[in-house]
């Protein structure tokens, strides 16, 4: 499967749904992310404990709440698992950035989706 590709996010999604603990750290989840690959973008739509939506973003009506963005070599850094997830984030290799109220509360499940983009084959 290529990464970064649709395929690769309706993977992650599939992935995510089946998870009970990223279920549980976004239960009350009504949130709308977007993951930037390099010049890559994808759109997901977190609700209840579930991703129920996922799509290539090239704008969208229902606009985002935060965005976790990294150059394509922070990506392949992390997916070739050469940097852990928290020394990505706090170096700021891997960057969340729009509604930090909303991120910072999603913070639990937005480490789970690194995590998953992490070890999805």
């Amino acid at each position: 499967m290529e990464f970064p590709s649709l395929e690769f996010v309706k993977a992650l999604q599939a992935k995510l749904n089946a998870d009970k603990t990223f279920f549980t750290a976004s239960k009350w989840s009504d949130v709308k992310v977007v993951l930037n690959f390099g010049s890559k973008r994808y759109w997901l739509k977190l609700y209840g404990g579930k991703v129920i939506d996922a799509m290539e973003y090239a704008g969208n009506p229902l606009g985002w709440d935060y965005q976790i963005t990294g150059s394509l070599e922070s990506w392949k850094a992390l997916r070739d698992k050469k940097k852990p997830v928290g020394e990505l984030i706090n170096y700021g290799h891997l960057v969340i950035d729009g509604n930090m109220i909303q991120a910072n509360r999603m913070y639990e499940s937005s480490y789970i989706i690194l995590e998953t983009i992490r070890d999805l084959k």
